[in-house]
């Protein structure tokens, strides 16, 4: 190469800050000053060194402005003609820029030509291959990369699996690294890849066979130790993921990151004082560790140590890594601690993400429990603006708000609001016959759960609530209340709501030993205080006193605000 153009390209070189790899790529061009004006490149051969430094000026001025292409193609002209494997090396980096596919295995295989023995260019030939598809030109590029000192390939693989997992669809992804792993079934470090995006695509049964393949051709690998525990953590089985988590900790006891998985996994399955010790034990060894300083605060959130708590957050909420779940918590401390007006404020500093929409529930709970109502609809409103995939949802929940707290007239005219603009949505219908029981609204009641019924007209939890009602309002159609119920016990017959509607509509017909047969298995089922009320009334009227004041007792010490409680204790004091 002409030593004009040699120096050149060190100057382009130099500041030029980028890796060629499998992760994310950034433009490859630093957005320098330039002059505005016509732009003109050769596609001749190169005939003096004056061009080849007018291509490559010229090639830096395009990317620049913008025109990826056209440099892309001066970059290429010139990694053809001159011997320099940087030139190739910035064709492949803006090739991949653009994502063509084509251009970028054009330009790294000149790369290869020139610096044969180069890992990341092997490695960038490895990932087009597989993007394109070409599965047994990708195994030859993997069986290069084998053969070189440098090739790093548990890193590289799993560099590789963040690639798959965000550029190509699922099932193409895991067919490309199936394919390498069956073609190489010896190397550990493919299973392992291939357990990892497996288990990143939700394919667990996959994953954990994979990654059994590669404990087994690799012993005492402490990073497939922690992926089959996260695994078996996926799947539900807990049990097992503590037990391969522990064997990975006698293996590499000094490994403060397995530690550190093995306390979140500690946490997960609830068992927060052995997941606090061993935390303690990271932060003790490591106090910048911040990752287990905010598990640690974590934990003793769960233990209810609000105090350390509100310390250990409170030391990580200007760290931006932390700063949303540490206002979040400190948030949910505040509003634990009946501090409202400060649990407010943190949410409301809880920064735009995945965090954002949580925060703004819980700031509107925050809005109730100080009682500022006009509020809590203009954030609500503002939410479903903001959120409109979970209108349904939002609608939902303030109602739900409102009638947690007693206002059921509000809640009510939030589901007017709901039904007017969601007048398909059959949850808003269920929803508003509820809430128009509470205010007396039969007529709605009734209007709501029969447009469910013509819609769905099997629905067990619309023919329950149906049936149910008419019995306990109207005991001229219990005849018609029974049949609905009938129904939806035929489809639910262990449904403990269906089996207590039955029952209390036997009661009604004066039934009482059928009765009795349905409330006792209802309650059975379910400890819940509407059904005490209604088994213990049949029990007391049947003349069993003594197994009606156990029930309602029962009853009153689990919720005595419950409403039918409030009715039997009313009714028959000398009960309680």
């Amino acid at each position: 190469m002409p030593s004009v153009v040699k120096r050149l390209v060190g100057w382009v070189f130099a500041g030029t800050l980028w890796t060629t790899g499998c992760a994310g790529i950034s433009s490859p061009f630093d957005a320098g000053e330039y002059v505005e004006g016509d732009y003109q490149t050769s596609l001749k051969p190169l005939q003096s060194e004056a061009e080849a430094v007018y291509l490559m000026l010229a090639a830096e001025v395009a990317g620049q402005r913008g025109h990826f292409d056209e440099a892309l193609d001066d970059y290429l002209k010139l990694s053809k003609t001159t011997g320099d494997q940087r030139i190739a090396e910035r064709a492949t980096q803006i090739a991949l820029f653009v994502k063509d596919t084509d251009k970028a295995l054009e330009a790294v295989n000149l790369w290869l030509k020139r610096s044969p023995s180069n890992a990341a260019a092997h490695r960038v030939l490895l990932m087009l291959q597989l993007k394109g598809g070409h599965l047994d030109q990708a195994n030859v590029a993997f069986a290069e990369l084998l053969k070189l000192k440098d090739a790093e390939l548990e890193n590289t693989l799993i560099e590789i699996v963040k690639w798959l997992d965000s550029e190509l669809p699922k099932e193409q992804g895991l067919k490309a690294i199936k394919h390498l792993s069956e073609m190489n079934p010896k190397v550990p470090e493919l299973h392992f890849a291939y357990a990892l995006l497996a288990s990143n695509e939700g394919e667990l049964e996959i994953a954990l066979a994979e990654a059994n393949r590669a404990m087994a051709l690799r012993r005492n690998w402490g990073r497939a130790e922690m992926l089959q525990a996260q695994i078996m953590a996926q799947t539900g089985d807990v049990k097992a993921a503590r037990v391969s988590l522990e064997k990975a900790l006698k293996n590499e006891p000094k490994d403060q990151r397995l530690r550190l998985i093995y306390a979140q996994l500690l946490a997960k399955s609830g068992d927060f004082r052995a997941a606090e010790k061993e935390l303690e034990g990271v932060v003790l060894k490591d106090t910048e560790n911040k990752d287990a300083r905010f598990a640690l605060a974590s934990v003793w959130l769960e233990l209810g140590d609000f105090e350390r708590a509100r310390s250990g957050f409170q030391s990580l909420v200007n760290d931006p890594r932390y700063e949303a779940q540490a206002q979040y918590s400190l948030g949910l401390i505040d509003g634990r601690k009946g501090r409202y007006e400060s649990a407010l404020e943190r949410f409301d500093a809880v920064p735009r993400g995945p965090l954002e929409f949580d925060a703004n529930l819980n700031a509107i709970s925050s809005l109730v429990s100080l009682g500022r109502l006009d509020e809590v609809h203009e954030r609500m409103d503002t939410m479903r603006k903001n959120f409109p995939s979970e209108v349904l949802r939002l609608f939902l929940l303030e109602a739900e708000t409102f009638s947690r707290k007693g206002d059921h007239k509000s809640a009510f005219e939030v589901l007017n609001r709901a039904a007017q603009a969601l007048p398909d949505q059959l949850d808003v219908l269920y929803s508003r016959a509820l809430v128009a029981e509470q205010i007396g609204r039969l007529d709605i009641l009734e209007s709501d759960l029969r447009a469910i019924l013509e819609k769905k007209p099997d629905d067990p939890a619309a023919l329950n609530a149906l049936g149910f009602s008419l019995a306990d309002h109207d005991t001229s159609r219990l005849d018609e209340a029974e049949q609905y119920i009938k129904k939806a016990l035929a489809q639910k017959p262990n449904d403990p709501a269906i089996l207590d509607s039955y029952g209390w509509v036997l009661f009604q017909k004066n039934k009482r030993e059928q009765s009795l047969m349905f409330l006792r298995k209802a309650y059975s089922a379910l400890r819940d205080p509407e059904i005490a009320a209604h088994l213990g009334e049949v029990l007391w009227l049947s003349g069993q006193k003594t197994e009606a004041r156990k029930v309602w007792r029962e009853g009153w010490k689990q919720n005595p605000t419950q409403d039918d409680m409030k009715r039997v204790h009313d009714r028959y004091p000398e009960a309680f």
